[in-house]
């Protein structure tokens, strides 16, 4: 039993393991293609827009680029949001989601300063309306399609993740099954990793609270510096000992690319199908719940062993 549980942690170290890497991976491309930002600006040019009487019909919304979901907004919301961007650079900050943070009163203040809303007092009586109307439930709104785009984000880097790394849940559990080596070496990565604070091993996403006074820039070289420390942790996990069941054999390949149809070669795509929609799955729980999950795990274990032990030793005695 003591093997098939460790086996078992293991299995749940690499999971968390490529969990840490899928984590690093979004947070590189969320800084280098400012996500974050470009969701805002969608939601303030739907709250800006005239409404339209019949919305495009759609399929598949969630997987529309953001910048295509954009394009429907009239010029008045465009110029708006154009001239937000520019305020927020000149408060010396650089991210359109910097907004998220204001309370409706101090972002009413900054949309009466814009030129193309001072120009003319309807204007600004129709853009305190709005914003008094509608920034909150843009702001809510802005938090759910965001929190949804990451969710579809971090499943397809999990997926592609899977496959380059050949992750197949079925292999790796079956050979940590019978090899001794590896299979320690996991769990004592897995140790190493539960033994340190959550905080130090987790970036949590925390929503930003509804009503916050003061907001904080990152600059370039903060950015630059995260970048880094995701890509070493990305490296720390490819190269621990524990991870060498996360590689694809010369046979595996062989098989994939010779015998294109064959009954042999369908079977072998079927298995790898499953393995790697196993392991995406698992991966798709977050390096939050494999943390937890390890931990508790591994205290049951030394509890079961501890037990074990003290059986033994009233049995000899």
């Amino acid at each position: 039993m003591l093997e098939s549980l460790n086996a078992i942690i293991a299995t749940a170290a690499v999971a968390m393991g490529l969990s840490l890497i899928v984590q690093a991976i979004q947070q590189i491309t969320k800084q280098w293609l400012d996500l974050k930002s470009n969701y805002m600006r969608f939601q303030l040019l739907a709250m800006f827009s005239a409404p339209k009487h019949k919305e495009p019909e759609r399929r598949f919304y969630g997987l529309h680029p953001i910048t295509e979901l954009s394009a429907g907004a009239d010029k008045r919301a465009n110029d708006i949001v154009n001239e937000l961007e520019i305020a927020v650079k000149s408060f010396g900050y650089k991210h359109l989601e910097l907004l998220e943070k204001m309370s409706v009163a101090e972002f009413k203040k900054v949309c009466e300063t814009l030129p193309v809303v001072s120009r003319a007092k309807d204007e600004i009586r129709r853009v305190r309306h709005e914003v008094d109307t509608w920034f909150p439930i843009t702001k809510g709104a802005f938090q759910d399609l965001y929190e949804r785009r990451m969710k579809l984000w971090s499943f397809l880097i999990g997926a592609a993740t899977v496959v380059v790394l050949n992750a197949n849940v079925i292999e790796i559990y079956r050979e940590f099954s019978t090899d001794k080596v590896v299979r320690e070496a996991a769990i004592a990565w897995a140790n190493r990793v539960v033994s340190a604070p959550a905080d130090s091993v987790l970036q949590h996403q925390r929503t930003a609270p509804k009503e916050m006074t003061s907001v904080q820039a990152n600059s370039d070289q903060q950015f630059r510096k995260g970048i880094e420390q995701h890509l070493a942790e990305i490296e720390s996990v490819v190269r621990a000992k524990g991870f060498q069941v996360l590689r694809w054999r010369q046979a595996e390949r062989d098989a994939f690319l010779t015998g294109w149809f064959s009954m042999g070669w369908l079977k072998n795509l079927v298995k790898s199908l499953f393995g790697w929609f196993g392991m995406t799955l698992l991966v798709s729980l977050g390096a939050p719940f494999w943390y937890d999950f390890l931990k508790t795990v591994m205290g049951f274990k030394n509890s079961f062993k501890g037990q074990a032990e003290n059986k033994n030793q009233k049995e000899g005695g």
